[in-house]
């Protein structure tokens, strides 16, 4: 075993200038986002002044306090701009955002590639105006359209398509269920904070062509591949497979497919990242290398590598992977040119501060989190692990190399991996080496697939592609299916997070300077972590409380008593997708999957009944008052029943707690409402609003 000499990884604060920008900016962008401060002239004339200040700071340098005046006002210049910038795109500050303006209609432009959900079409766009009885007023800002489709739909658009929509828009709500995915958050960082739904006959195209040209005609590309893709692969589970290793295409993927990749920690191949980049700029190199023996061939060589780069940057979405990916490729393939040398975690940084420049709210997008996380585990932690092991054997080389890259991968990425998603794969590296290889082939195989003009051809290489597809989804089901493959109903806090960031990233200060300190820091910090995680468990496990979940027009009521989980519920079982996406990631922090009890609600038809759940009774009212109920603790008032208010307090001496669920219509709720004989602590309208939960006493 080699011995670790010091600084193994050259870590100097000075060769890494970009990290500091961009720690202060990012924290400006935590500040504005998490906060509500959002006095946008305020922010700009304090950029402004600490310009200035800074600019004098600079002159004055050489004399006392100049140099220190100089990084405060450039560290506090970086973190006002973080601030900013992300106020700007805030609608309470611009006064031209369509939230802002009242009118009847929307003229809006798509601004993504529209998907079809079911009976549903749903993409971003940007609302270019409001329309008024007095004409448009022109606007900004971005929203969220849902198109309902009739049974023959006729409604066919693409991006940059100008729309008429009636203004339907709704602020999208926050989640409604504890642990639920937060929707709200996920479109907030694109700045997107309004949805509209509209039925098909109430939209109009008035134009096409709006959208940027480049992007338009990028998809219109990659759409004429994909549609060649589909003629050689005649699989529908292999052809969605193809274009989303390929393209980045997801939208009609098989969700039991998508499963395989997630459950087994493979899913990031799905995600057009930095290696498929890295895929098509190894086979451009090797494809181009004779343009070196013409006269400045090895430039020519680098512009036309950089062009067709971004060219598919640009055809598979731009997403901050894939934009990470391209702008490092791009400062790696500039430093080649220039003959200087790269230091890959200043590139990391710097690529990092450029998108978060113009999309400040992108650190706060899961794949970015992920991207980065990632890369920064590989530069800084596989160096040290070859340094420690690393076979003769050229095969048993790359096969350790990539063990390394995998594990160190994972690692960096699993604490925002359990925190957003609760879930950790066990068998992510014998998934992710069986992958290695296949998804390189695919890839190759696809870039074939796509240039050859041949039909011939492609007819071979559509078919090898078919059965490499077909390969690599069974090894990863198979793998799925082994025991415990997935640990589910895992719970990481905030500090949690940051206590296991903060103990990698001290254990590789320690391991590389072989410092003694970091190693007692990085101690401290993991005795830290392991006592809230000890406490979060044992709350969790000592846990007992109810929950009438929001599942809009089903019901859904939960009991959780010190690690046994009972669930009532209307839908056909457990598994339902509704129950998966609502209930399950709230009730797997208490008991796996597997040992919820499940008890099987009536959904047709109208009937009450009374459960007895933790000591209260619960009467679910659907049609008259039964003359015989007595005692009853809450009533979960659906389906429109017939009953008044007074039906309640003339039979019940003791007032019981109301629940208005999503089966009732809007008119009878406001009905409901407008009851002054009931006071309003006593009444819990549950459609549209957070589930109803209490602990036991």
């Amino acid at each position: 075993m080699a011995m670790v000499k010091d600084n193994i990884l050259g870590l100097e604060l000075g060769k890494v200038p970009m990290l500091r920008p961009f720690l202060f900016f990012a924290i400006g962008v935590c500040i504005a986002y998490y906060s509500s401060l959002d006095f946008f002239p305020f922010w700009t004339f304090l950029l402004i002044f600490l310009f200035v200040l800074q600019l004098l700071a600079f002159q004055r340098r050489r004399l006392d306090g100049g140099r220190v005046l100089f990084a405060v006002a450039f560290y506090a210049m970086w973190m006002v701009l973080g601030i900013t910038l992300t106020v700007r795109t805030m609608p309470s500050y611009q006064p031209y955002h369509f939230s802002n303006i009242k009118g009847d209609g929307f003229l809006i432009v798509i601004d993504d590639e529209p998907q079809t959900k079911g009976k549903t079409l749903r993409f971003p766009v940007v609302v270019k105006a409001v329309m008024r009885d007095e004409g448009k007023i022109h606007t900004v800002g971005k929203m969220m359209v849902t198109i309902g489709l009739d049974s023959v739909s006729r409604l066919h658009v693409k991006y940059g398509d100008l729309l008429h929509v009636p203004n339907r828009s709704q602020e999208i709500p926050p989640p409604t269920n504890p642990k639920m995915f937060n929707y709200k958050g996920y479109l907030k960082s694109k700045d997107i904070w309004f949805q509209c739904f509209v039925p098909e006959k109430l939209v109009k195209k008035v134009d096409t062509g709006k959208g940027n040209p480049i992007l338009a005609k990028a998809l219109l590309l990659r759409e004429r591949m994909m549609a060649k893709f589909s003629r050689y692969v005649d699989d529908p589970y292999a052809f969605q497979l193809a274009v989303a290793l390929i393209f980045g295409y997801r939208s009609e993927m098989d969700e039991r497919m998508v499963n395989a990749f997630t459950n087994t920690g493979t899913v990031h191949i799905l995600s057009v990242s930095g290696l498929h980049v890295a895929l098509v700029f190894g086979l451009l190199m090797l494809l181009l290398k004779w343009v070196d023996y013409f006269p400045n061939g090895s430039h020519l060589r680098s512009i036309i590598i950089i062009g067709m780069v971004w060219g598919y940057v640009v055809l598979t979405g731009m997403s901050p992977p894939i934009l990470r990916a391209g702008i490092m490729i791009t400062f790696f393939i500039l430093s080649l040119a220039v003959n200087r040398q790269q230091v890959t975690l200043n590139t990391l940084f710097a690529s990092a501060l450029f998108i978060v420049l113009f999309m400040p709210k992108s650190l706060f997008d899961v794949g970015f989190q992920l991207s980065y996380l990632a890369v920064l585990g590989i530069v800084l932690l596989h160096p040290l692990l070859k340094k420690l092991y690393l076979p003769k054997n050229r095969w048993g080389r790359l096969l350790v190399e990539y063990t390394y890259i995998s594990i160190v991968a994972q690692l960096f990425t699993l604490p925002v991996v359990l925190y957003y998603f609760g879930q950790f794969p066990t068998y992510f590296i014998p998934a992710n080496l069986f992958i290695a290889l296949p998804s390189t082939g695919i890839m190759y195989l696809g870039v074939v697939l796509a240039l050859c003009p041949f039909a011939s051809i492609n007819a071979y290489v559509g078919m090898l592609l078919q059965e490499l597809l077909h390969f690599s989804v069974y090894g990863l089901q198979y793998l799925e299916r082994l025991p415990k493959a997935v640990l589910k109903g895992i719970v990481w806090s905030d500090i949690q997070v940051i206590l296991v960031l903060l103990m990698l990233l001290l254990m590789v200060w320690s391991w590389n300077f072989k410092s003694k300190r970091a190693l007692f820091i990085g101690m401290v910090v993991f005795v830290l972590f392991s006592v809230t995680s000890s406490v979060a468990y044992i709350r969790r496990l000592e846990y007992s409380g109810y929950r009438i979940y929001n599942v809009r027009s089903d019901l859904a009521i939960a009991q959780i008593k010190k690690g046994k989980v009972m669930l009532y519920c209307t839908f056909d079982s457990l598994t339902h997708r509704d129950s998966r996406f609502a209930i399950l990631p709230d009730l797997e922090r208490f008991s796996p999957q597997e040992e919820i009890e499940y008890r099987k609600l009536p959904s047709m038809g109208r009937q009450n009944y009374t459960l007895s759940i933790g000591g209260k009774k619960i009467l679910i009212l659907e049609t008259l008052l039964p003359d015989t109920l007595t005692g009853v603790d809450i009533v979960i008032w659906r389906k429109n029943s017939k009953n008044t208010i007074e039906d309640i307090r003339h039979r019940f001496r003791a007032s019981p707690l109301i629940l208005i669920d999503g089966s009732n219509s809007d008119n009878a709720i406001r009905i409901l409402q407008a009851d002054k004989t009931i006071l309003e602590e006593q009444m819990y309208i549950l459609k549209n609003n957070f589930a109803y939960v209490w602990d036991e006493e």
